[in-house]
């Protein structure tokens, strides 16, 4: 291929001693996918994961891998695919193949075949439909996709309906290439997401989930958003299906941070979704408790002057927050909240100074130190270990988000005067 930019040629020249081993054994060996479509977009990292294509079959390429591997993956074997890291980089190695949906069916029926443009036909868009020929690094674009990157237009190589059908996640991944390389849809393609998008409910939701949130994590997801509020597609996303006017997230969106939790957590207070149920997109333990964290506590913040939140609110949010996150974060989001809805956020930035200077008065904040332990404090009221002593200990955690560090003595007085009175009045 002439005319290859260094940083091609650099990805190239790491990918040729894997070729050779296939070309020495009588295969063809085919780079696809990102690496060639990255190329045209002037984009590159030259130490990205590869795609492959091979007329070698899964047993055929797992035993020449074998020679230069350092580790080999073969869950996608029985759909042609082998996975290998060599010299530190992951590679995917495919057999050509074409794939299919049958009607209500989650699982791509998978046939192998020998001819890198048969396979390529079967690939979602023709700007992923390029391969580059290891064997004289010559371009194979049987569908146009370097005219169609040029032009700025989002294709499919068959019939979108016959594309779609196949693989209804096509749907969002059209989403997901429009706002991410900056392309428009072909009308056709508009017309047949419209037509097939009763067809995403075969989809398993982990597929749709992770694929919507490649679309969120962009810089600037409008185009996408655009794209399935035009179409409609967004009725089979669990939770959110039933919203219209993705696009008008698309500010949010774009001003928060390119967090997962944030990202989702923008998207549906956008959609004024209430109550997700946020089991039906499988989210993660972590992901989920954030997303609710976030959704439990922004609604009051961006109504709030931050600026004059009490110290007393500051250690409660500490102690709300889930594992791994700070108040930090929240004030983030909101500060992202209220920038995309074209508010003012001086007071975020004035409570966020206002959480560096307690941080350096309460050093424990987002974990506080108990003014005593259990022992300590039952043999202070002298009771035993129980109800009573839980009751107790949680009064000691309350006094110490309300008024913050005390000495021992003064905690030990207040402790006891609150259990005098809690005796004399049960």
């Amino acid at each position: 291929m002439a005319g290859y930019t260094y940083e091609l040629e650099a990805v190239l020249n790491r990918a040729d001693p894997l070729a050779r081993v296939f070309e020495s054994a009588g295969y063809r060996f085919f780079l696809v996918g990102g690496v060639v479509r990255d190329y045209f977009l002037k984009r590159f990292d030259i130490g990205q994961d590869l795609d492959a294509t091979t007329d070698a079959r899964p047993d055929a390429i797992r035993a020449l891998v074998a020679e230069l591997a350092d580790e080999v993956w073969s869950q996608g074997e029985r759909f042609g695919t082998i996975g290998c890291v060599i010299a530190g980089h992951s590679y995917e190695i495919t057999t050509h193949r074409a794939e299919s949906y049958v009607p209500d069916s989650r699982k791509p029926t998978v046939m192998f075949g020998d001819d890198v443009v048969d396979d390529l036909a079967r690939r979602d868009f023709t700007v992923n439909a390029m391969a580059i020929d290891m064997a004289d690094r010559s371009l194979v674009d049987p569908s146009g996709g370097e005219a169609d990157l040029a032009a700025g237009v989002l294709r499919t190589p068959l019939e979108p309906e016959v594309s779609l059908s196949e693989d209804p996640l096509r749907m969002l991944r059209a989403a997901r290439f429009c706002a991410s390389c900056a392309l428009s849809p072909a009308p056709e393609l508009v017309a047949a997401m419209a037509a097939e998008r009763d067809r995403l409910e075969i989809v398993s939701v982990e597929r749709i989930r992770d694929e919507l949130q490649k679309l969120l994590l962009l810089d600037d997801p409008t185009a996408g958003l655009g794209l399935i509020d035009a179409t409609g597609v967004g009725r089979g996303v669990p939770v959110v299906g039933a919203c219209d006017g993705w696009e008008s997230a698309a500010p949010r969106l774009r001003a928060v941070p390119t967090d997962p939790a944030m990202r989702w957590t923008a998207l549906l207070s956008a959609l004024q979704v209430d109550r997700p149920d946020l089991r039906l997109l499988k989210f993660s333990g972590e992901l989920a408790g954030s997303v609710t964290w976030l959704l439990s506590e922004v609604p009051e913040l961006m109504v709030t002057d931050l600026a004059a939140l009490a110290d007393r609110r500051f250690r409660e949010l500490a102690r709300g927050c889930p594992a791994g996150r700070t108040v930090e974060d929240l004030l983030a989001f909101v500060a992202g909240l209220r920038s995309g809805d074209g508010l003012l956020a001086d007071d975020v930035a004035q409570a966020a100074a206002r959480l560096v200077d307690l941080r350096e008065r309460e050093p424990d904040l987002d974990d506080p130190a108990p003014f005593f332990s259990g022992l300590e404090v039952a043999e202070m009221l002298g009771v035993e270990p129980g109800p009573e002593l839980g009751k107790a200990m949680n009064w000691l955690a309350e006094l110490r988000v309300a008024e913050g560090p005390l000495d021992v003595d003064a905690a030990a007085a207040r402790l006891q005067h609150w259990w005098s009175d809690r005796t004399l009045n049960p």
